[in-house]
């Protein structure tokens, strides 16, 4: 909650929703769900519906004012091509909140390690214990 209440938050590469959601029960002013995939938007909506939230949603990151608080990006960094756009997070939101359990340690002068943390998800989906570790990385803008 401290991460979030009262600020202005994007969930990029939403996905399913579970942190644009969280956000929003944790007190965030406003939180807007962005994945460029429709039917992840879809699931987002449902998602916000069954929990009782209200979420804004954007197909296209690059069309987003630079308003935001907080960033928080979740498990993009596994496809290597996603790694450039660690540059342009900055350019729309004044924090940055990176976790990935696919990418162990990237290098980028403007993001800082914060700690690794063991995660769970539930249902259990077997995943290798090495996606089990999620490394937590932080920036903000100058």
């Amino acid at each position: 909650p401290e991460w979030v209440r009262g600020k202005r938050v994007l969930d990029f590469g939403a996905g399913s929703g579970v942190a644009a959601i969280a956000a929003a029960r944790a007190g965030a002013a406003e939180v807007v769900a962005c994945d460029l995939d429709p039917l992840a938007l879809q699931a987002c909506r449902a998602n916000a519906a069954l929990n009782g939230v209200t979420l804004g949603y954007s197909e296209d990151f690059f069309a987003e004012a630079d308003r935001f608080d907080l960033i928080i990006v979740a498990d993009v960094l596994y496809d290597r091509a996603n790694l450039p756009l660690l540059d342009q997070f900055l350019s729309r939101g004044r924090e940055v909140l990176v976790a990935d359990s696919r990418v162990r340690d990237f290098q980028h002068p403007l993001y800082e390690r914060l700690d690794i943390l063991d995660a769970c998800t539930w249902p259990d989906l077997a995943e290798p214990a090495e996606f089990r570790r999620v490394s937590l990385y932080h920036a903000r803008r100058a």
